[in-house]
C-alpha cells in the first residue's frame, strides 16, 4: 500500500480559501466573543502585512466584509414588527413544507401576509395539533388564525440554540393554528406531485423502515421514529439518514455507471462520443433530480455544488489535485451561501473528505485482478475510509450529537455497503419508477429497499445493545476539539514523513487524552441546585458531593425527539454528568413525566427512580415503558424516608393508594434535607386541598423550594406560604404561556414571606445550596452575532 501525499505547491486555492473561511467565520460563528474575534482579525491581518501578503489581507478583508453583509440582509428579512406577535391574527401563506413527527404537524410556510396588506421577509413554522385530516400539500395556499412569536431559545446550560438554527433558514415566526385551516388555492407543481407519487411507493415499506426511506428519497427526517434515530446517533451512522455528499454522490455514480455501460455497448460510440464526459455529466444531472426530489435540503445544496465542482475540474482536465477541487467547492458554497459557515453537515462532509485526501490509502495500480482481490482491495478501502472519517469528525460528532461511537467502524463497515449498494439504489429505482406512473413497481421496490433497510436496522440495534454500544460523553470545550484537531494533523504530518510508529504513538495520545477528558465526570464541592428552563413544565436537578445526582421531574410529548427529557440530558452532560442516581417524578402528567424515557436513554446510567405509590402512576403508559426497559423503581408514598450518601429525602405526601378526583393531588411531595442543613421541598402539582393537610403535620419554614403547580392560584395559599417561609422560591413557567402562572398574587404572597422569587421563564437558575444560598440565573441579553443583527433592523 502507498500513501497518498500532499503537495501543496499544487493547491493555490489553500491560502485564499481558508482566509475566506476565517473571516466568514469571525463574522458568523459564535464560538468565541466578538471582542476576540476582533483581536484575531487584527492579529491575521497584521501578520499578512508584515509577510507582505497583501492579496491574502484582501481576501481575509472580503470575507469579514461579505460576512457582515450577508448577515444583515439575513437579519432584515428575519426583522418582524411586534404588532406580528401575541395576538390571534388571519393570515395566507404558501406551504413550502410539510413534516410529520411526535404529536403535530408543522408546515414551513412562505409569502405570509396579514388581512391588513402586512408582510413578513422570511419564513415561518405553523404547528397544528390533533389536526392531521387537515393536511395540506407543499405549493398549496392557505389561510388561517394564527398567534405568532419568535424563536426563542431555552436558555440552559448546552441548551440547543434554536433561535439561530431559525435565522439561518430564515425562519422569523413561530406559530399554532386557532381552528382549522382552508385551502385558498390548490395548485401543486409537478415537483409535488412527484413527491406524492414516492409518498404513496414508500407507504409498501414497513411502518419502521418508512421513515429511513422518507429521509433517504425526500429529506423528511422527521418521520424516522425516534429510537430508530437514537441508535443510528449512538452508533455513528446518523449520517445514513441525511441527504448528503454521500447520497447525492452515490445517485449520481449509479447513472455515470449506467450510461458508462450502455455508452460502451457499440464501438461506434466509444469512438465518436466523449463516453466519460457524457456518462459524467448524465451523473450529474442524475444528482440534481434527486436533490430537486428530495426538496433541496440545504445538505443536498451543498453536497451538488460540490460534486459540480469536482465534475467541472475533472473535465478540464484529469490533473488536477483532488484537494484543489474539495477547496474550490468549499468557496463556491461559502460564496453563495455564507450561513454554511456554521452548518454541521458541511464540515462533518468537508472534514471526512479532506482527512481522505490527505491521508486515505491508495491501492496498488496492476494491470488487472481478480474478483477476490477486487473485493479485498474494496472493504480495505471501507476500513479505512471508515476509520479515517470516524478519527477526523469525532469533535464534531461529540460536540453535536453527545454520543461517542464506540462501534462506529463495525457499525459503519456493514452498514455503509448495505445502504449505498443495496438500499439507496433500490429506494432511487423505486423513486424513478413511482415518478414515472408505474405503481406497482415503484411499490415493490420500496418493498424491498424498506426490507434491507430494515434489516441495517436491526444490525445497529444489536451493535447499540453491546456493552457501551450506546455510550454519552460530556461536552467538551473549544480548546480540546481544537488540542485533538491539532494532534492529528500533527500524527498526520509525522505519518507522511513514515514515520509510522511515531505518528501511531501520538494519534494514542491524542486519542486518549480526548476520550479521558469526556468520559470523566465532574464533581462539586458544595451542593448545588440546577432548576432548567424546559417551558411550562418541571425539571431541577441536585448536584452533591461525591457526585450524587438527583433529578426531579421531566416534561415533554412522549415520543418527541426533543423534549423536556433530552434539555435535561444534554444539559447534564454540559455540567460534566453522564448518569443521575436517583430520578424523581412527582405525578404522572405529562409536564412532569412525558420526558421520563427520554432522560433515561440520554445518560450512561441511572440509579432508581421514584414515584408516587398511587393508581395513577401505576396505570401510566410512561411508567410501564420505564419498568419494560429494566428501570428500578421505588414506590413511595407518606412517611417513607430514603437515606442517600449526603441527604435523607422525606415524603409528605401521597397516602398509599391515593386516588383524588384531581391528579394533581396525587403529587410526591418530598422534602430533602441535606448534610450541611439545607431543606428544599418538591411539592410537585399539590392544591390548596394537599396544602392544609401539609400544615397538619408540622411542615416548618424550608430554605429553597419549587412554587406548587407552576405558581397557579389554586395554590400556595396564605396559610402554607406563612408556614414554609422559603429564603428562595422558584417557579417553573414558559415565557408568556397561556396560563398566566405564575399567578402575580401567588408571587407577591411569597415577597411578603420575605422569600426571593425567580421564575425559570427568564432562564435556568442555578443555586449553590451553601448556609447562605448563592444564586445565578441565565440572562437573556444578546447572545450571538445574529442576535445583533436583528437589533440593527429592530432598535425597539
Amino acid at each position: 500500500m502507498e500513501i497518498s501525499t500532499f503537495d501543496i505547491r499544487r493547491v493555490p486555492l489553500l491560502w485564499p480559501v481558508l482566509l475566506w473561511t476565517v473571516g466568514l467565520l469571525l463574522v458568523r460563528s459564535d464560538a468565541v466573543s466578538i471582542s476576540v474575534a476582533a483581536t484575531l482579525f487584527l492579529l491575521i491581518v497584521s501578520a499578512l502585512l508584515y509577510l507582505r501578503k497583501f492579496q491574502l489581507a484582501v481576501v481575509l478583508l472580503l470575507g469579514v466584509a461579505w460576512g457582515t453583509i450577508d448577515l444583515l440582509q439575513d437579519a432584515s428579512d428575519m426583522a418582524v414588527d411586534q404588532t406580528w406577535l401575541n395576538s390571534d391574527l388571519q393570515v395566507t401563506a404558501t406551504v413550502v413544507k410539510v413534516e410529520q413527527g411526535g404529536s403535530s404537524l408543522r408546515l414551513l410556510l412562505s409569502d405570509i401576509e396579514r388581512s391588513d396588506g402586512e408582510s413578513v421577509g422570511g419564513k415561518a413554522l405553523l404547528y397544528l395539533y390533533g389536526k392531521r385530516d387537515l393536511l395540506p400539500d407543499a405549493g398549496q395556499q392557505i389561510a388561517a388564525l394564527v398567534r405568532w412569536r419568535q424563536p426563542q431559545n431555552y436558555r440552559n446550560p448546552g441548551a440547543f440554540d434554536y433561535r439561530s438554527w431559525c435565522f439561518d433558514r430564515a425562519i422569523a415566526l413561530i406559530g399554532s393554528a386557532k381552528g382549522d385551516i382552508r385551502v385558498i388555492d390548490d395548485r401543486v407543481s409537478l415537483l409535488e406531485v412527484a413527491r406524492a407519487r414516492i409518498r404513496s411507493a414508500i407507504a409498501f415499506a414497513g411502518e419502521r423502515e418508512q421513515g429511513v426511506l422518507h429521509a433517504l428519497l425526500l429529506g423528511e427526517r422527521s418521520r424516522v421514529q425516534e429510537p430508530v434515530s437514537r441508535v443510528f446517533s449512538a452508533t455513528g451512522t446518523a449520517h445514513l439518514l441525511a441527504i448528503s455528499g454521500m447520497h447525492v454522490g452515490m445517485a449520481a455514480a449509479w447513472l455515470f455507471a449506467l450510461l458508462w455501460w450502455l455508452l460502451t455497448r457499440r464501438e461506434a460510440w466509444i469512438v465518436k462520443l466523449p463516453v466519460r464526459n457524457v456518462a459524467m455529466t448524465g451523473g450529474m444531472i442524475g444528482a440534481v433530480v434527486y436533490a430537486a426530489l428530495a426538496g433541496w435540503p440545504l445538505p443536498a445544496i451543498r453536497a451538488t455544488l460540490m460534486l459540480a465542482a469536482a465534475v467541472v475540474a475533472w473535465q478540464l482536465t484529469s490533473k488536477h489535485e483532488s484537494f484543489n477541487i474539495l477547496l474550490a467547492a468549499l468557496g463556491l458554497i461559502l460564496l453563495f451561501d455564507a450561513s454554511a459557515i456554521t452548518s454541521i453537515s458541511l464540515w462533518l462532509s468537508f472534514v471526512a473528505t479532506a482527512a481522505l485526501l490527505l491521508w486515505g490509502k491508495q491501492p496498488e495500480r496492476k494491470q488487472s485482478l481478480s474478483w477476490s482481490q477486487r473485493i479485498v482491495t474494496g472493504l480495505r478501502m471501507l476500513f479505512w475510509s471508515s476509520l479515517l472519517a470516524m478519527l477526523a469528525t469525532l469533535p464534531i460528532v461529540v460536540t453535536t450529537f453527545g454520543t461517542l461511537p464506540l462501534y462506529g467502524l463495525p457499525a459503519n463497515l456493514l452498514l455503509v455497503p448495505l445502504y449505498g449498494l443495496i438500499v439507496l439504489p433500490s429506494a432511487l429505482l423505486g423513486e424513478v419508477a413511482a415518478v414515472a406512473g408505474a405503481g406497482v413497481v415503484a411499490g415493490a421496490l420500496m418493498q424491498f429497499s424498506g426490507t434491507m433497510a430494515g434489516a441495517g436496522i436491526d444490525l445497529i440495534e444489536a451493535i447499540s445493545m453491546l456493552p457501551a454500544g450506546t455510550m454519552y460523553a460530556v461536552l467538551p470545550p473549544l480548546w480540546l476539539s481544537l488540542l485533538y484537531v491539532a494532534g492529528m494533523v500533527a500524527a498526520g504530518v509525522i505519518w507522511w514523513k513514515q514515520k509510522k510508529r511515531a505518528a501511531l504513538l501520538m494519534l494514542l495520545l491524542t486519542l486518549g487524552g480526548y476520550l479521558g477528558f469526556i468520559l470523566q465526570e465532574s464533581d462539586v464541592d458544595r451542593p448545588m441546585w440546577l432548576v432548567w428552563d424546559v417551558g411550562q413544565g418541571a425539571a431541577s436537578t441536585l448536584l452533591l458531593p461525591g457526585g450524587e445526582v438527583l433529578n426531579i421531574d421531566a416534561p415533554g410529548y412522549e415520543g418527541s425527539r426533543f423534549n423536556g427529557g433530552t434539555t435535561v440530558a444534554t444539559g447534564l452532560r454540559a455540567v460534566g454528568q453522564l448518569h443521575a442516581d436517583v430520578l424523581i417524578f412527582t405525578h404522572a402528567q405529562s409536564d412532569h413525566l412525558g420526558g421520563a424515557l427520554s432522560l433515561a436513554e440520554g445518560l450512561n446510567w441511572i440509579g432508581e427512580i421514584w414515584l408516587p405509590d398511587v393508581p395513577s402512576a401505576h396505570g401510566h403508559r410512561s411508567v410501564q415503558r420505564l419498568i419494560t426497559a429494566g428501570s428500578a423503581v421505588r414506590w413511595l408514598s407518606r412517611g417513607d424516608r430514603v437515606a442517600g450518601r449526603g441527604y435523607v429525602a422525606e415524603v409528605l405526601w401521597p397516602p398509599k393508594d391515593y386516588a383524588p378526583a384531581n391528579r394533581n393531588n396525587s403529587s410526591l411531595v418530598v422534602l430533602i434535607r441535606l448534610s450541611n442543613g439545607i431543606r428544599a421541598l418538591f411539592p410537585g402539582d399539590i392544591e390548596a386541598e394537599v396544602e392544609r393537610q401539609l400544615l397538619t403535620g408540622g411542615l416548618g419554614p424550608v430554605d429553597v423550594m419549587l412554587m406548587p403547580h407552576h405558581g397557579s392560584r389554586s395554590s400556595s395559599t396564605t396559610g402554607f406560604v406563612k408556614q414554609v417561609q422559603p429564603g428562595f422560591v422558584v417557579a417553573q413557567a414558559g415565557r408568556n404561556n397561556r396560563y398566566g402562572f405564575p399567578d402575580s398574587r401567588v408571587v407577591a404572597r411569597y415577597r411578603e414571606s420575605g422569600a426571593v422569587f425567580v421564575n425559570t421563564a427568564d432562564g435556568a437558575v442555578l443555586m449553590e445550596l451553601s448556609a447562605l444560598p448563592a444564586l445565578q440565573q441565565r440572562e437573556p441579553g444578546i447572545s450571538s452575532r445574529r442576535d445583533m443583527a436583528l437589533k440593527w433592523w429592530q432598535p425597539w
